[in-house]
């Protein structure tokens, strides 16, 4: 029994053995392998140059409100000049800066900034693929809304009271009695304002769509970067606990600087009182 026993033990080691052998042969990958999938995230998270040739689609019968945020790096020491490059060739184009802001370093040296510029819809492709070549993209970022469904009503809108408009006046140049000219004058005046508020929205809408808005992020390369610090849970608790406490001790102070006039009003009137002659006390009493 201790032979057979002997022999059962071998031969499941032996088993166990070569199943281990086999599974790690299967796994292991080679050596060039291993290295070319861990340099892809690396070459694919690297910034690159300025690319030229972005293209910006638009469906068919759409009325789309375009927006792009892209931020690239410069070269040390030249944000300025290419931050106003940047705006030069929005404004040729035909746009116009809707806001700016830029961050300087501690020796006050401007290195980062961001611009944000309406350009024309139509040209937003050309501007971007513009850009010089020492501007190296870090990101690119498209969005748009859809306004199709809104010119359709606002323009629905308007037709209608054009035509309601148009009846009025009709009505108007056949009426005969004050109180029906009046009374159509003022259904015509309701409907003229209507159709200025339509005109209005529709105008804004326009613009919307026919103006596209560029976010240009520029920051020199190897510019320090400052970054906000996020309040931990305790520290804001702390900090709003003692904004509560100067408000409070705020109020009560309030309060009684307030008070302090009736007080000393009292004060004096309870003074005088006492100090009153009692002769002149008893007459005052009310007689019973």
């Amino acid at each position: 029994m201790s032979i057979r026993h002997a022999v059962a033990a071998t031969l499941v080691i032996a088993a166990a053995v070569f199943l281990t052998a086999c599974s790690s042969s299967g796994a292991s990958l080679p050596a060039d392998s291993v290295v070319a999938g861990a340099a892809a995230p690396a070459h694919a998270g690297a910034g690159s140059p300025t690319t030229t040739n972005i293209t910006v689609g638009t469906p068919p019968t759409a009325e789309l409100q375009r927006s792009v945020r892209a931020a690239y790096t410069v070269p040390s020491g030249t944000f300025l000049a290419s931050f106003d490059g940047v705006i030069a060739r929005a404004v040729a184009l035909g746009g116009y800066v809707a806001s700016s802001e830029t961050q300087p370093v501690r020796e006050g040296r401007i290195v980062s900034g961001s611009v944000t510029l309406a350009i024309p819809a139509t040209d937003i492709a050309s501007f971007l693929n513009g850009m010089p070549s020492t501007f190296v993209a870090a990101a690119i970022d498209f969005s748009s809304i859809d306004h199709t469904a809104q010119f359709v009503d606002v323009n629905a809108e308007l037709a209608s009271a054009h035509a309601q408009l148009h009846a009025l006046d009709a009505l108007l140049s056949n009426a005969t009695s004050l109180s029906d000219i009046t009374t159509l004058e003022q259904q015509i005046e309701t409907v003229q304002v209507q159709i200025d508020t339509d005109q209005g929205e529709l105008n804004s809408l326009t613009a919307s769509v026919e103006m596209a808005t560029a976010t240009i992020v520029l920051s020199e390369r190897g510019a320090p970067q400052i970054e906000a610090v996020v309040p931990g849970p305790v520290s804001s608790g702390l900090t709003g606990g003692w904004h509560n406490a100067v408000a409070v001790t705020g109020a009560v102070l309030d309060g009684i600087v307030s008070a302090i006039p009736v007080l000393i009003l009292a004060v004096l009137a309870l003074a005088a009182w006492r100090w009153m002659p009692h002769w002149l006390r008893r007459s005052t009493d009310p007689t019973p």
